[in-house]
This record gives C-alpha cells, structure tokens and sequence, in this order.
C-alpha cells in the first residue's frame, strides 16, 4: 500500500496495512540519523524510518531571502541578523538566542510601537513564496500524503505581533483590536490556503498552541469567541475542495476537542500523554477524528529506555490503532537531547507491530 492510501484510509477510520507514521526532526537528529543510517539526503531519512506523510511550508519572499538566512532552530523560517545581534523575520518580528543557540526568545512585537493601521503586512503574492512547495507537492503528491503547514494561524501570529501578554489583557479590554487584528491575519490565511489547495495538497495543518501541562492557556470561552468562528471561515475554504483538516496544539485542550470537531477538524495533534489520554481521547472522540502524535517527546523518547519506547509504541497501537484513526508519531520535533536508538526503536516497532489486524 502507498503510504497516501494508508494515511487516507486512517483519516477515514478504516483500517490499512499498518499504521501511518510521521514525526519531524531538528537539523542536528537529521544529521545524526543520516550519520546512523549511512544516507545522505534528508529525504533519505524520512524513507528509512517508513514516514507517510510529507510538508510544505509558505516560505518568504525571494526579495527577503537575499538578506536573511534560515533560522537554524526552525528552517522554514528565515531571518535577517540585525547589528544589535537580534534576529528579525519578514513579519518585523525579533528574536534572540538563548544562551545555548538551541532555543530562540521572542523579544520585540510590532504592534507595540506600531498602530494597526501602519502595520503593513507582507505581500503573500511576493515571487517565492509557494514556488518550493508547488515543486514538492508534484513530486510527492502521487506518494505520500501531502500536508501544507498553516501553523501559527491565529492566536499565536496575533502575539508574535502584538506580544503575549498585551495580547492576553487586549482580549479582554479592547476586544475591538482583537478583532481588527484577527480579521487581517484571516484574511492573509485565506490566501494562503487557497494558494495550497490549488496545488492539490491532501491536508492542511492548523496550528495555535493554545494548551499548557495540565489547562488552557484561553478559557474556552474565550477560544469560542475569537477563534473558533474564524478557523471556521478557514476550514470551510480548505473542505469546499475535498482536504483534509489537521489541528496542532500542545498541552491540555480537552474541553475544546468537541469544537474542533464540530468545525471540520479531522486530525488532532499531539495529543501529548503527560497532558491528556490518548486512550481516553481515542475512547471518547476515536470514531470522529484521528489522533496524531501521541508518543511522549517530553519524558520516554530523550529520558526511557529502548523498552520504554517499544512499551509506549505496543501501548499507543493496542488503545488507539483498532478501527483506524491513529498517525503513529513522536508530540514534537524530535530534539537533540533524544538517543538514536529511541528513534529508531520507536519507527522499527511500530512497522513491525502496527500491522492490521492489530494483535497486540
């Protein structure tokens, strides 16, 4: 079976030949999982371990590209380096660089200085920006499952522009900003997504973290208001033409998982063990959406054994696999403090044991 076909019939709650697989890794695990495999080539990699699923992003504009250079925590992203040492991306966002270069700290917002008004965003008809993923969709699309990242959709460009908690105190006290702002970052998602369904994709991925370890970072009621009839303006666009509809967020987002199904929603992601059930969330909600990720990234895969991570993996297949709708994965980019024997520990056993019928 194609993995396409597989993935697809996952979303579908049927039952492939074995469970789909995905997970995406920090450039310094690719070139540490290249070293182990003997390959050279990122794709290379993602063949080896069995991933289904493949990703295209937006990326900046040719124009931006010639002064800046990709942000070497997230690639997808480029930034300029500025001469206070600062990092800055097309949207006038900075950043710096924790003190080990492993980690990046938002540190300026525009909105702060900037009225709504002034602030002109980029130009998402610039040369550039889907040429990548247009070539990529092309190659892959009759293979694999093809995902067009959407991520930071709403609620988190929102704060990377006007600040986290002047965000936060605006959603109360000046619901009128919110919503202006709001409706210019919908608007700019709305091109994007017509742009990536017009190349054929079979998903797009939203994503807004809007979950901590063990509570919202929103009250639902707050999401309900602002967001949810939003994403649903967005997912409308996306399901008019037949794709499939993919939600990240980390942390503890349970009351609002019946929501996301009520709009459209047809992929749940992380579904992180530390902050929800996956068993419990398979049990509850298993016949309407399908759960992606679920294996831990914050505790099994860097600090367990090799027989943690086939544990983890037996476990996630026999509660969550029976009747479709699992993607097996790790809940985040793999980082660098993971073992590459827990990687492949984690992909070997799952091709192995995640074959249909499930007899675990």
């Amino acid at each position: 079976m194609k993995p396409r076909e597989r993935v697809i019939k996952a979303i579908l709650h049927e039952e492939p030949d074995r469970v789909p697989l995905d997970g995406q890794f920090r450039t310094e695990q690719l070139f540490n999982l290249k070293r182990h495999l003997g390959v050279n080539e990122d794709e290379e990699v993602l063949i080896k371990l069995g991933i289904d699923l493949r990703t295209v992003f937006m990326e900046p504009s040719n124009e931006f590209k010639k002064k800046a250079i990709p942000l070497k925590q997230y690639p997808e992203r480029w930034v300029i380096k500025r001469p206070d040492g600062l990092l800055e991306d097309e949207w006038g966002i900075r950043y710096s660089e924790g003190a080990t270069g492993i980690y990046i700290h938002w540190v300026y917002h525009p909105l702060q200085e900037k009225d709504l008004s002034e602030y002109e965003f980029p130009d998402i008809d610039a040369e550039g920006r889907f040429e990548n993923a247009e070539k990529n969709v092309k190659k892959w699309m009759n293979i694999y499952a093809t995902t067009a990242s959407v991520e930071m959709t709403l609620f988190e460009q929102a704060w990377y522009l006007s600040g986290y908690r002047n965000f936060i105190k605006q959603l109360y006290e000046n619901p009128s900003f919110v919503n202006k702002l709001l409706d210019k970052i919908r608007l700019f998602r709305e091109r994007q997504i017509k742009r990536f369904v017009e190349m054929g994709v079979d998903i797009i991925k939203f994503g807004d973290d809007v979950g901590m370890q063990t509570n919202m970072m929103l009250s639902p009621y707050i999401w309900r208001k602002f967001f949810k009839p939003r994403m649903q303006q967005l997912i409308n666009i996306a399901k008019k033409r037949g794709v499939f509809i993919y939600y990240h967020s980390d942390g503890y987002i349970e009351p609002i998982i019946p929501d996301l199904i009520e709009i459209g929603v047809d992929i749940l992601d992380p579904v992180q063990p530390e902050c929800m059930d996956p068993a419990k969330i398979k049990k509850m909600y298993g016949d309407r959406i399908t759960l992606h990720g679920t294996i831990s990234i914050q505790e099994t895969l860097p600090f367990g054994s090799s027989d943690d991570v086939k544990n983890e993996v037996l476990n996630r297949i026999r509660t969550c696999a029976p009747e479709g709708g699992l993607i097996l994965g790790p809940t985040h980019k793999i980082q660098i403090d993971v073992p590459i024997k827990n990687i492949i520990t984690l992909y070997e056993v799952a091709k192995k044991s995640g074959k249909y019928p499930i007899r675990i």
